[in-house]
């Protein structure tokens, strides 16, 4: 049976794009809430044989609201969305590892807009902002020690800003192409439970 991913395991690690190299991208703490949005916009030509739909390239946006600390990550958060700097942000998945070992992720950079922060009376003080992705996310795996200290093993790298392959989501087959067998013995967990 599949088993839901808790939003609680989906955590956000941001840098900033011209610190790669020198400072490693860090957790988000205190995180309340972030949502991931792909939003394709395509526009219909009408023609005499029907309409032709063309669509245009994805954009990427994330959401998020987290607590407000006086840690030097949300004043830099603060600083790179003032000053229009480029942010690096990494969402990865804890909820269990893949087969390599490691944790899925998926990375982009770009930039913050907006910072409302809210104040109230009965309430912890709570930040929204929205980041907006150059292209698209690039999924990768990251290998997360005891302490939560991310080291990207593909993609950017967090702890030294160098770039690698990216990993493909998925691989259509070619219409030749054999499809795997699985083994009897070595049947797929979700497949059994």
């Amino acid at each position: 049976m599949e088993k839901a991913i808790q939003g609680l395991k989906q955590v956000l690690y941001v840098g900033l794009v011209e610190e790669r190299g020198s400072v490693e991208g860090r957790r988000l703490a205190l995180q309340i809430t972030h949502s991931l949005k792909e939003d394709q916009k395509s526009e219909t030509v009408p023609t005499k044989d029907g309409n032709i739909v063309a669509p245009s390239p994805s954009t990427y946006t994330v959401e998020m609201e987290f607590l407000e600390s006086k840690s030097e990550l949300v004043k830099m958060l603060h600083y790179a969305e003032e000053n229009n700097r480029e942010v690096d942000l990494w969402e990865v998945d804890l909820s269990e590892k893949n087969g390599n070992g490691n944790y899925d992720a998926k990375h982009a950079s770009g930039y913050l807009s907006g910072w409302e922060k809210t104040a109230g009376v009965d309430a912890n003080v709570s930040v929204k902002t929205t980041f907006t992705a150059n292209g698209k996310f690039e999924r990768g795996e990251e290998e997360i020690d005891d302490n939560i200290v991310a080291k990207i093993t593909k993609y950017v790298s967090l702890k030294d800003g160098e770039e690698k392959d990216s990993i493909p989501e998925y691989i259509p087959k070619k219409k030749n192409e054999k499809i795997a067998k699985v083994d009897e013995g070595k049947a797929d967990k979700n497949i059994t439970e």
